[in-house]
Order: structure tokens, then C-alpha cells, then sequence
């Protein structure tokens, strides 16, 4: 037998379809000239039952199609537009038909092809990788081009990566919590001795200042660490929690265990924090991590230098470098969770992807964060912590605040030494920390900013500060405005960008009632020496995190898990609940190892079911007597329980 699953039918049409895809050419053999059907199974005895029968259901199908109808079919699925469900459908089956053809064709070497063996330099079988720690061969373009290098660089990487990453999953299950722990005391160390050769990094692909890079970067990831190497034992030990007094003599647990690998798809807006600290937290829970950097800043090799010299495997942590169908193919290799950093857009495309596979997925995402001064707030102080938590990172970060809110009273006292501190403000991508913000990171978010500007402005916003901006350089001086109205893209949209929106308001309740309006709840910021206001509004915003006379500071404490509500994400991460987050919470009753029947446990009989409704009524009442009574019945239940049992 040839194929342990596929007919000679099947087969037949396995062949027709790799010959619509490869053809062959003078370069390239085709595909059935290979002969590939003894390497059939070495693809599908690593597809689940669903995936494999309809497999052969489309390949008994192609067996009498003619070939031009079958690549009529690829050419449908694969011009396949828009974000409906059945179009994405349709995108996954041409992805997923092609996938298996490349995958045979450039995976079995074995002898079948000089030519091919020329040009991949490696056997590269479904389950035979380079040992660990190898790199893979680079291919000429000459070799491979067109649509063959296109799935060759995608499906097959993706595919190789997690091979690697499953393979390496039961050696970081078997690392102590405290041996996990020892590689992150050498990446801190290893982080704070390189800091300055970091901070170049990220400021040639990032472009902020080096004091945001230090403080925000590298200050925040070493606190991190620290708070690993403090805690992280603690929360990932089994826990024991309570009993219930009917299931009296037993004893319960939760244990904390590892999901697998987790696949982290950071932004560009944060390249080290956000991958140091989500990696991290993933290894540290026990789990393979793939990482995917966004291709504006992809600081490459930097991560895998650092975790090298911290002595990292590099089987541990794989960093995947490409656009966004790397990631997409990442996830069709189907990783045990996926924390996504980024856009609301991108995160809901993630969500759909994964949903598929019912993949569980952590989606940090963006906001439109407020930050709300009231008459008696301390307005020196105010107004240089709305100035920084609107400016820093240029403006960048999901937390920025993007909304201003002055009362009445103040409005005008605030504007003016708001203005006067703007203006102090430096801008560039220093070299020795004398600078405030550096220019935008992406082009495309420049263009961003430019539009939500021009539409404010042709709506009745007045700019009162960063007149000078040309509306086409990244270096986007601070934006400070005014006359802001609600169906304004500023106010309506993020705006990821240096913006200072001032806003009058004069009712808290009427403020607090817009503001949860919003589809986003991320973060806010409260001014104000009234300390019941402050705890009032916070409870009533409808938002993940809030800071009181101050801003964007719940981030920085590593004790405190971080997220959003409704667009702003789903889920949380850092602190013990974020940590937990990567593992699979395991539920766990002990009981003794005796003869006795349980109660509940047949035969069952009038008696008994008295007996129990008694027990139970006694229970659940309150009181001495009753519990005295559901103590004397549930004695006489199991000792009847017993006796009926055994006859």
C-alpha cells in the first residue's frame, strides 16, 4: 500500500493539482514526475481528522476534473477579496491546497531530484529539521521565484518554526520554576551590561529619544524582570483553595501549567519592551514562545543575541521576521495561544483567524485615553503630566492621551501654561538624551495624523500650537488644539500621534457619560485633590486602567495586570493574573483512597433521595441546628449509602 490513507484515486488527484501548481519547467521537474506518492502520509498523519477526510474529498474530485478546471478553482479562492467569512474561506483553501503541494515538492529529497537538492542544500523532511540551534540555508532567488519562493518562504518557514518550537515544549515543561528563572537573572544582567548598545538599536529602527528609550524600554523591561525573579515562583505554584464542607476529607488544587507555544505578535511602537516582557512571561510560565517583530522595527537578530548570551535555547524562542502573512501562517500552524500588541483592526483579522482553530488569544489593542483636570488639581503639576502622556513616544503608545478635558473654571489658566511648557519642548533623534520626542516611527502614521489635522481643522478645530508642520515630514512637532467637536476623526479615531486636544467640560456626570460613548477603553488619567471624586470617576469610566494625579503609570507597576475594555482588547497581562494567563489553570480534587460510596453515587433510591433533599434543605438554611442536622444526616446518607451499595 502506497498511502495508508489516501486510494489510488486520491492519489490521482493529488498528482493533477501538484501539476496545475508545478507544472515544471526547464529549472524545475513537475510535479507527478517526482513521484511522490510513498511521501503522502508524512503530511497527513500530522492533519487532524476533519482536515485529512476533506482532503480526500477534494482530491477524489480533482482525480476527474480537467486541469484547466482545477486551476480555474485556485485562481477563484485565491482572488478571493474582502473580509467576509466565506471569502477568508476561500483565501485558507487555495492557501491551504497549495500548502500541501509545496510542502511535498520541496521537503523530499531523497534522491528525487538533483536539481532540487541543489538548491535546498538540506533534507528537510516533515520530521527531520536541522538540529537545534542550526540556521536554515539560505535560497537564491534565482533558484526559487515567483509564486514558488512566495508559499515556499511562508507556509513552509511557518511550518518548520513550529515544528521546531512543539519539539522543544516538553524540555521547558520539565524546567523548574526556579531553573526558568535563573535564564531571566542572566537576561537582566545581560539587558543592563548592553543597554546602550540596545538603545542605538532601537532608536536606528524606532526613532524616539533616548531617554523615552531608556526609561520607557529599557528601565521598564529590567523592572519586569525584577518582578519575575520576585514573584513569578509564588504565582505559578500549585494553590491550594478551599474545600466545601459537603465534600468534607477532601482537598483541592489548582495547578499553573504550561499552554505549549505561544506566539506573541508585537507593534513597532515599543520594539524591546514589547517583546522582552511578553516573551518572558510566556517562558517563564513554562511555554515555547514563537515571536514575530512588526517589519517597521524589526531590530534584527537583537533579541536573539540577547537571549544567546543570557544562554537561552534557541529552540526556546524563535523570532519569525516578515510581513503580515507571516503571521497569518503562524497561525495556521496553530499555536496553544496568541498575544497580539496593535491596532484594533489587525486584532479583530487575528481574532477571526484564530477562532478557526479555537485558539485562545490575548489582544492588547488601541485607545482614545482621556485625561480629565478638575478645578482643584494642582495645575502645574497637571499640566506637565498631560504634556508627557501626550508627547512621549511622539504620541505612539496606546496609552497616550488623546483627549483633554479642562474644567471651565481653570480652562483658560491651563491652556496658557500649557502653551508655555509646549514650547520648550525639543525634538530629534538625540545622541546624548538632551531631547523630549523623536520623529514618527512610520510613514503611514504620519499621513494618519495629517488627515485626523486637516479634518479637524476643516470643521472648526484651532491649532494653537505646531502651525510650522508641513503635513509631510515624520519629525510632527506637538499638535495643541482647540474647538474640538464630536464628529471630528480626533476625537472619534486614535490618532497615534503628537496631538494635545484641549476640551472644555463643566459636569462630571455629563463628562463621565460621553466618554463611556467611546468604543475604546484603554486608560485614563484623573486630576484632582478630591480624593472621593477621584475613586468615584474611576469606578464609573468605563475604561481597563486608570492613574490619579498622574498618567499612564498603571503600566508601570508590574504587580498590576494591563488591558482594555470593549476595542481596547481582550484580556490581561502582567501581574499574577497576567502571568496565569500563559498557562492552563488545571483543576484538582484529591480524596482518599477508602471503600466508601459516595452519596450521589447509584443505586439510587426513595430513601436516598430524601435523605439527600433533607441534608440539603439543612445545609443551605443557616443557623447551628441546621448545620448540626446536616451533619447527623449526611452521616446516616453515607452509611446508607454504603450498605445499599454493597448488596
Amino acid at each position: 500500500m502506497i498511502s495508508t490513507h489516501f486510494s489510488k484515486l486520491q492519489l490521482r488527484g493529488l498528482n493533477r493539482l501538484g501539476d496545475v501548481v508545478i507544472p515544471g519547467d526547464h529549472d524545475f521537474p513537475s510535479f507527478s514526475s517526482l513521484k511522490l506518492d510513498d511521501h503522502v502520509d508524512r503530511i497527513l498523519d500530522h492533519m487532524n481528522d476533519d482536515d485529512r477526510s476533506g482532503l480526500k474529498i477534494v482530491m477524489s474530485l480533482f482525480a476527474f476534473l480537467p486541469k484547466f478546471f482545477i486551476f480555474f478553482i485556485l485562481w477563484i479562492t485565491e482572488k478571493a477579496e474582502g473580509e467576509s467569512f466565506l471569502a477568508s474561506q476561500l483565501r485558507l483553501v487555495n492557501t491551504g491546497l497549495k500548502g500541501v503541494i509545496f510542502t511535498l515538492y520541496y521537503s523530499n529529497l531523497n534522491s528525487k531530484s538533483e536539481i532540487i537538492h541543489q538548491v535546498m542544500e538540506w533534507d528537510a523532511n516533515i520530521n527531520d529539521y536541522p538540529d537545534e540551534g542550526d540556521e536554515m540555508q539560505q535560497y537564491t532567488d534565482e533558484a526559487l521565484s515567483g509564486e514558488s519562493q512566495k508559499y515556499f518562504d511562508t507556509i513552509m518557514d511557518a511550518h518548520k518554526i513550529r515544528e521546531i518550537s512543539r519539539n522543544a515544549e516538553p524540555k521547558l515543561r520539565s524546567l523548574s520554576i526556579d531553573s526558568r528563572l535563573r535564564y531571566i537573572s542572566r537576561l537582566k544582567e545581560v539587558i543592563l551590561n548592553k543597554r546602550e548598545m540596545i538603545i542605538d538599536r532601537i532608536q536606528a529602527d524606532n526613532g524616539k529619544s533616548r531617554t523615552d528609550a531608556l526609561v520607557s524600554e529599557i528601565f521598564g523591561v529590567l523592572d519586569h524582570l525584577a518582578w519575575l525573579e520576585k514573584y513569578a515562583a509564588k504565582a505559578l505554584a500549585d494553590e491550594k483553595v478551599p474545600t466545601p464542607v459537603s465534600l468534607l476529607g477532601k482537598s483541592s488544587k489548582i495547578y499553573y501549567e504550561p499552554m505549549g507555544t505561544v506566539l506573541i505578535i508585537s507593534p513597532w511602537n515599543y520594539p524591546f519592551y514589547q517583546a522582552i516582557v511578553p516573551i518572558t512571561a510566556s517562558f517563564v510560565a513554562g511555554n515555547a514562545v514563537i515571536y514575530k517583530p512588526s517589519e517597521v522595527t524589526p531590530l534584527t537578530g537583537l533579541i536573539e543575541e540577547l537571549l544567546q548570551a543570557a544562554d537561552f535555547q534557541p529552540s526556546w524562542v524563535q523570532v519569525a521576521y516578515g510581513e503580515g502573512k507571516m503571521g497569518a501562517d503562524l497561525i495556521d500552524q496553530r499555536p496553544d495561544k496568541i498575544f497580539f500588541t496593535g491596532s484594533v483592526a489587525t486584532g479583530k483579522k487575528i481574532m477571526a483567524q484564530a477562532s478557526q482553530y479555537l485558539i485562545p488569544v490575548e489582544l492588547e489593542l488601541g485607545g482614545k485615553d482621556p485625561s480629565i483636570v478638575f478645578e482643584d488639581a494642582n495645575l502645574e503639576r497637571a499640566v506637565r503630566g498631560v504634556l508627557w502622556g501626550a508627547l512621549t513616544c511622539t504620541g505612539q503608545s496606546c496609552t497616550s492621551v488623546e483627549q483633554v478635558y479642562v474644567h471651565e473654571s481653570i480652562y483658560d489658566k491651563f491652556k496658557k501654561m500649557l502653551l508655555g511648557e509646549v514650547s520648550k519642548i525639543r525634538q530629534g533623534t538625540d545622541s546624548n538624551g538632551e531631547g523630549e520626542i523623536g520623529r514618527m516611527t512610520a510613514h503611514s502614521q504620519t499621513k494618519i495624523v495629517a488627515e485626523h489635522l486637516q479634518d479637524a481643522l476643516d470643521k472648526g478645530a484651532s491649532l494653537l500650537f505646531g502651525d510650522s508642520w508641513d503635513r509631510e515630514t515624520d519629525l510632527i512637532p506637538p499638535l495643541v488644539l482647540e474647538n474640538l467637536q464630536k464628529n471630528m476623526l480626533m476625537v472619534q479615531e486614535e490618532t497615534f500621534g503628537p496631538i494635545v486636544p484641549l476640551q472644555k467640560f463643566s459636569s462630571e456626570q455629563e463628562l463621565i457619560d460621553e466618554l463611556n460613548e467611546s468604543k475604546y477603553g484603554l486608560s485614563a488619567s484623573i486630576w484632582s485633590a478630591d480624593k472621593q471624586r477621584c475613586d468615584r470617576v474611576s469606578r464609573a469610566l468605563k475604561t481597563g486602567n486608570v492613574s490619579i494625579n498622574n498618567v499612564m503609570l498603571t503600566e508601570g507597576n508590574h504587580n498590576l495586570p494591563f488591558g482594555g475594555v470593549k476595542d481596547s482588547g481582550i484580556g490581561r497581562y502582567k501581574g499574577v493574573h497576567g502571568l496565569r494567563a500563559f498557562c492552563h489553570s488545571k483543576s484538582v480534587l484529591i480524596d482518599g483512597n477508602s471503600s466508601k460510596c459516595e452519596v450521589n453515587w447509584f443505586p439510587y433510591t426513595e430513601k436516598k433521595y430524601k435523605s439527600f433533599d433533607k441534608m440539603m434543605v439543612s445545609l443551605f438554611s443557616g443557623g447551628i441546628g441546621n448545620f448540626v442536622k446536616f451533619a447527623l444526616t449526611g452521616v446516616g446518607l453515607e452509611s446508607y449509602s454504603d450498605k445499599i451499595a454493597k448488596k
